[in-house]
């Protein structure tokens, strides 16, 4: 039997735009017969993902994404975390999340979780926006992982803390909702990560330092963690054990701007602000001091006699 290789070539451009995966409607359209696409799948060049549905290409985590997209249906969705992992927030999960209209009802197959819920389509393909994504997997997210989800969302502007707070109160239920409501305010905050979590709590906070400007630029475009303006200092904190190559020398660089500014630098690593909150604390007040600052730090529970 001859195949038509022009068909084959119409077939995989329309694949293409879709993953690669195609449907039998689809085929029939660009001129790929069922024989031949039996013939096709016997020779391992396609690939039934199910009746109907056709990988043309190698698996793929899109090709998995539009497969469950065309098995949900026209009202299906993207979510959790494969609608992150569509907006570069999150590495490829295992199992993709579709959600179908409340009329629909699929089992679970292979790597796809179908879930009857009318959620909002937004890209192509169809996902969920970046707040519903957020809110969805801060039911079950670790506390670390949801801070660096949050201030990366933040941070680049894909969602705002209005919007998230807005998607959770819509919830009638959140398992992590107070969580989630702490969270969301302290990455609006400009804490972006975990090591920055536990310097605003366990240092700043507990040992009632002054507020500084998170995620700031005090000179040209180097942004800083913490940048105590009235005073002239800059707190730096890295969860790295250490930095080497290009990030080291950015840091030196970064640092003998500042200090050609009369800007001065502290930078603390995990054990200091983990482990050592209170000495950490004493030692910022002390450059906060040199700088005009009348308060004084308050002692927490930790603090030693």
């Amino acid at each position: 039997m001859r195949v038509d290789r022009q068909a084959l070539e119409r077939a995989q451009a329309l694949a293409l735009k879709r993953g690669g995966v195609l449907t039998a409607a689809q085929a029939n359209s660009v001129g790929v017969s069922e024989t031949t696409r039996r013939r096709l799948i016997d020779e391992g060049t396609w690939r039934r993902i199910r009746r109907g549905i056709f990988a043309v290409t190698p698996d793929s985590f899109m090709q998995r994404v539009w497969a469950g997209v065309i098995m949900g249906g026209p009202r299906s969705t993207i979510g959790a975390e494969a609608a992150l992992c569509l907006w570069k927030l999150s590495t490829e999960p295992r199992q993709i999340t579709v959600f179908v209209g409340e009329q629909t009802f699929l089992v679970d197959r292979l790597c796809w979780r179908f879930i009857q819920s009318e959620r909002l389509q937004v890209g192509d393909p169809p996902r969920t926006p970046v707040a519903q994504a957020v809110i969805d997997v801060g039911e079950k997210w670790t506390i670390d992982h949801l801070v660096h989800l949050l201030g990366s969302a933040i941070s680049l502007r894909l969602v705002t803390k209005l919007e998230l707070l807005t998607e959770l109160e819509s919830r009638t239920y959140h398992r992590q909702r107070r969580l989630m409501v702490e969270l969301i305010h302290e990455a609006s905050d400009g804490v972006h990560s975990v090591l920055e979590r536990h310097y605003r709590r366990g240092v700043e906070a507990a040992h009632g330092l002054p507020q500084p400007k998170r995620q700031a630029f005090p000179v040209g475009p180097y942004r800083v963690d913490n940048w105590y303006a009235p005073y002239k200092l800059i707190v730096e904190v890295d969860g790295k054990a250490t930095h080497r190559g290009l990030a080291s020398t950015l840091d030196m660089d970064r640092d003998n701007v500042h200090m050609m500014h009369g800007i001065a630098t502290l930078r603390f690593a995990w054990s200091h602000v983990v482990h050592h909150p209170c000495k950490t604390a004493q030692t910022v007040a002390q450059a906060l001091a040199r700088g005009g600052w009348l308060g004084q730090p308050r002692r927490c529970p930790q603090c030693p006699q």
